[in-house]
């Protein structure tokens, strides 16, 4: 019997995934992926902490620094859960308030996109054993492209998984205009009580420039009318609200994220933000430059992860973030941006608006 070596182990186990052993290794973020989509095919449902240990601990001896990977392995699963591959919900056989949080592996499933292609989601299925030479892995994302005259969708459907539109996957809010956001929000605000004085204000400033968002935070001042806003608070980090203000004097509060809501307080506020911006005239912006889409103000973490899973982060100078996109996907995203975002498309140098 001859001993392996630790490398030899490492191809061997790479290959056992499903993954080309002479591209990846048993750390890369997708070999990690690949060993947690296997484990919760077994183990769930059951506690994050149950997935890390499964992949986590094989690994000892095999690497050098234990502690590092199982974080390593712990921030990878955190991406997968926020992606859709497994669900975190409460104990559906103990569902009272204090029931733990288990992870539940996500049933095969995709989302078509306009180039044809398709984001994979959900553990491992045998069913794509068929296409599994074609997957393309991007860090803990699985993307299937089709091949010339193939209806990939048709094909997936075939093969027992289930389609999703972009609104079910991402949880992305419903379709509406800025200006019928803004007045959800306004209403909202009118019956809001007296706010008195309001601590460690600061306000987003709708005058400013849409095009550098770190300038359009300003001090209260002699302000007067509403705004995205975030106060501070004895303990944690900063608030995020809407407030009408008045010769810089605080009259209402409206607390983000809304009590029912489903998103963070950054999430409901950039969105708000969104529909001002649109509803005067002012939208937010995007650029494109050789396929690559820069943004100037944050985008809500629904509309990040939509990102993420199409397009590659990239340096960019003079925006706040962008990404590379395949041609293909490009068309598509910009009408994301536009109707769903309500962004506009500045032509040209940022220097001319």
């Amino acid at each position: 019997m001859r001993r392996l070596t630790a490398a030899e182990v490492h191809a061997n186990k790479v290959a056992e995934l499903g993954l080309d052993q002479s591209a990846f290794d048993l750390i890369s973020v997708k070999s990690i992926a690949a060993s947690l989509r296997r484990s919760a095919s077994f183990l769930c449902p059951c506690a994050a902490t149950t997935l890390v240990r499964a992949v986590a601990d094989p690994l000892r001896g095999l690497v050098e620094e234990a502690e590092d990977i199982r974080g390593f392995v712990r921030e990878t699963l955190e991406a997968m859960v926020a992606h859709g591959d497994l669900i975190e919900n409460r104990d559906i056989e103990d569902p009272a308030p204090g029931a733990p949080v288990l992870l539940y592996a996500a049933p095969p499933s995709f989302v078509a996109r306009e180039s044809g292609a398709a984001i994979l989601l959900g553990v491992s299925n045998p069913a794509l054993d068929s296409v599994a030479a074609r997957i393309e892995y991007v860090a803990h994302l699985r993307h299937l492209n089709p091949s010339p005259g193939e209806d990939l969708s048709s094909e997936l459907r075939d093969l027992g998984l289930t389609e999703l539109s972009h609104q079910q996957w991402l949880r992305a809010p419903q379709g509406e205009t800025p200006a019928q956001h803004l007045a959800h929000f306004d209403r909202l605000l009118d019956r809001a009580r007296p706010s008195g004085d309001v601590p460690g204000l600061s306000l987003l400033d709708s005058d400013r420039p849409v095009r550098y968002y770190p300038g359009r935070w300003t001090s209260v001042g002699s302000l007067s009318g509403r705004f995205v806003a975030r106060r501070s608070q004895a303990y944690g980090g900063d608030l995020w609200c809407y407030i009408e203000m008045s010769d810089g004097r605080p009259e209402r509060l409206l607390d983000l994220p809304l009590a029912d809501s489903r998103w963070r307080g950054c999430d409901e506020a950039w969105r708000l933000q969104m529909a001002i911006d649109a509803n005067r005239g002012s939208s937010q912006l995007f650029k494109i430059d050789s396929y690559v889409m820069q943004f100037f103000s944050p985008l809500p973490m629904w509309a990040r992860r939509r990102l993420d899973s199409v397009g590659q982060p990239v340096s960019s100078a003079g925006c706040l973030f962008a990404y590379r996109l395949a041609e293909a996907e490009l068309a598509e995203e910009v009408r994301f941006a536009t109707d769903e975002l309500w962004l506009a498309e500045l032509k040209g140098s940022p220097e001319s608006r």
